[in-house]
């Protein structure tokens, strides 16, 4: 990926116009994305779209490999965005209308951009490239949905576990403690709560993944409204936690 700029001190002039290129290459980059996929992506066509020559490109990106991690983080960084959007749209509705906005946000700006949906999965080196530490807005989306399960749980009264006690059982619990804190969470969550808010995310995931390529439409079903139907088992679950 290309070096990144000292934000401690004003850009300089050439500074500015090589973030600016760059930005334009990622960005003429995530359109033949949008047309025709990430693997027929080539530093050759990406200098076509952008009037460079493939050697000049090396000057932005050290390999077609550099230029797909930087495509994967700026896609999880729009996609990041887009919940974040629907957070802040949602924060005075109930959790459980939250949850719907958390989702249906994901679930939307993936069927916009099958493409880059699937490329963010697919297209990086998982060594380069870790969205949930690298990007600050898929940290942020992740952090609203442990919230949100919380607010689910403790309105019921049995949301309330102590996470410092849960550190002491499985080592599924203390991976999900550890997790918990690094997305900073007010208070810690307990396990239990952590899990569905991680079940939920892969979840998603899975029902997006499948509308995606098309196989809920060959059986006839509709995904919006499986993803409404999944929501209530979910609100359910959350509930017993």
């Amino acid at each position: 990926m290309p070096e990144d700029d000292d934000d401690t001190r004003p850009l300089t002039r050439r500074e500015r116009l090589r973030r600016q290129t760059v930005d334009e290459i990622v960005e003429a980059a995530l359109g033949l994305v949008d047309d025709g996929g990430a693997h027929g992506l080539s530093l050759a066509s990406v200098g076509k779209a952008v009037g460079m020559t493939p050697p000049a490109l090396y000057h932005y990106f050290a390999s077609r490999e550099a230029l797909l991690d930087a495509l994967v983080l700026a896609g999880y960084a729009d996609l990041g965005t887009a919940v974040e959007i629907a957070v802040r749209q949602a924060q005075d509705r109930s959790p459980a209308d939250r949850l719907a906005a958390i989702t249906g946000a994901w679930r939307r700006w993936a069927l916009d951009h099958p493409r880059r949906y699937s490329m963010l999965f697919t297209g990086s080196r998982r060594e380069a490239v870790d969205p949930l530490e690298s990007v600050g807005a898929i940290s942020q989306s992740m952090l609203a949905l442990v919230t949100t399960i919380q607010e689910i749980a403790s309105g019921t009264g049995t949301g309330s576990a102590d996470a410092g006690g849960a550190a002491e059982g499985s080592a599924l619990d203390q991976d999900l403690v550890r997790w918990g804190r690094s997305l900073s969470t007010p208070a810690e969550a307990a396990p239990a709560a952590l899990r569905l808010a991680l079940s939920t995310w892969y979840r998603v995931h899975g029902l997006v993944s499948l509308e995606i390529v098309g196989a809920f439409g060959t059986m006839g079903l509709d995904g919006e409204r499986l993803l409404a139907a999944e929501l209530e088992g979910l609100v359910r679950e959350a509930a017993r936690v």
